[in-house]
């Protein structure tokens, strides 16, 4: 299983494009921080130009220059803003990729249990089919001696039929559970291993289930996304007032060439003769009437901040309905658990008094094939409750955030997980 989830995170191709999406979105940060360092630029320009001038040869002539420019803001709020903003779209980056990391887990250790599920139920119907061929001979034997009906083979023998078909449909289904695995881990499984026979959920307390319900309304990997989406909401709101606010920069440019204004008039040299100009000052630009666009795109920004407030609203109230839902689902099937383990027990007992009976004669075949499918179903029952238990505690653990190694060495029977702790 170690393995398993190894190599889900490895070759996954949705935590693939989640990683691939944190790394972009950490990016944000230099970019962002870009606007607020000094640019400088340098162009070089080389033209062939020609002058008129009436009743005066003029002769064509080149011009050849070189430019440095230097930008530095000093003062732009909307810059300023943007790079804050940064700052929590690489955290939240962070978030989003813990969470696709839960979800390939929790998607790995599903089709893992899934396949586990099926693998179970293949071979308790190979057990049923080889326990039904045995009646169907032992029907075929008493009807040739006389000692039972027609009707008795005839149900045996449907019966086996029957357990025929429920195996190769359980057979098809472990390939298609084997499949589901394949496409997350991106090799072939032939078959994946059992868990040891004492693995099981851990007990809950049931007053233990408001710790958890806040544990996932504040630890929540969407919660959290949804906490950072309403702060960069809220900034967004803050970047628009750059439309009513000056912006200031420090501009400055170095010009080399070889064209030069003297003494009124402008003489054009070749060659060697160049001339050095440059200048460096304070640049203030400030906004005095755009169309009322800045007004437009506040109320803009204003109403999707309310809408970030209804969806962190929202996420807090799946996260701790998930929960809730989860430990009621734990509770409830380590009850069914406890009470497919007795009604075994009991299939069992009524199985064997009825294959004494029919052997003595005062049971009749139908008794022990129905005594026979009881038991069959209540062992696949017990199976698929033992593996459904497990994976509403692992989906219990991923509504706080908590589904970790810890979590999953639970599976293994290597440590105990520890209760949830609620968030600061």
């Amino acid at each position: 299983m170690p393995q398993l989830i190894e190599d889900a995170i490895a070759h996954d191709a949705k935590f693939a494009s989640a990683d691939a999406q944190f790394r972009a979105d950490l990016q944000r940060e230099p970019e962002a921080r870009a606007a607020l360092l000094p640019h400088l630029g340098l162009t070089q320009s080389d033209f062939r130009n020609a002058i008129h001038v009436p009743g005066k040869p003029a002769a064509p002539y080149s011009t050849l220059g070189t430019t440095l420019s230097l930008n530095q803001s000093v003062f732009k709020w909307d810059d300023w803003e943007t790079y804050r903003e940064s700052k929590l779209v690489a955290i939240n980056a962070g978030f989003a990729l813990a969470a696709a990391r839960q979800d390939v887990i929790l998607r790995i250790m599903q089709a893992y249990l899934d396949a586990l599920d099926a693998q179970d139920e293949a071979a308790l119907a190979r057990e049923h089919n080889r326990t039904l061929a045995e009646q169907l001979a032992i029907s075929r034997r008493s009807f040739a001696l006389g000692v039972s009906t027609i009707v008795d083979l005839n149900e045996a023998q449907a019966g086996y039929d029957a357990a025929q078909a429920d195996r190769l449909r359980a057979d098809a289904e472990v390939v298609r559970r084997h499949a589901a695995i394949e496409r997350i881990v991106g090799h072939s499984v032939d078959g994946v291993e059992s868990l040891a026979a004492d693995v099981s959920a851990p007990m809950l307390p049931v007053e233990s289930a408001d710790t958890w319900v806040d544990a996932a309304i504040l630890q929540s990997w969407d919660v959290k996304q949804r906490e950072i989406a309403l702060e960069i909401a809220t900034r967004e709101v803050s970047k628009i007032n750059s439309g009513y606010l000056p912006s200031v920069s420090i501009v400055g440019n170095v010009n080399h060439g070889n064209a030069a204004f003297i003494n009124g008039q402008t003489n054009f040299y070749t060659g060697a003769n160049r001339a050095t100009s440059g200048e460096i000052g304070v640049q203030i630009s400030i906004p005095l009437f755009d169309g009322l666009e800045t007004r437009s795109k506040k109320t803009e920004m204003r109403a999707l901040e309310d809408k970030a407030h209804s969806d962190l609203e929202d996420a807090r109230r799946s996260a701790a309905l998930d929960a809730r839902q989860s430990f009621l689902g734990v509770q409830e099937g380590i009850a069914q658990i406890a009470a497919l383990r007795t009604a075994q027990v009991s299939a069992e007992t009524s199985l064997q008094s009825n294959q004494k009976g029919f052997r003595a004669g005062v049971r009749i075949n139908a008794d022990v094939l129905n005594a026979e499918e009881k038991l069959f179903s209540t062992r696949r029952d017990l199976a698929k409750a033992r593996y459904d238990t497990l994976l509403q505690y692992l989906r219990l653990k991923a509504s706080a955030a908590q589904l970790d190694d810890a979590a999953l060495a639970t599976l293994t029977g290597n440590a105990v997980t520890p209760e949830p702790v609620n968030a600061e």
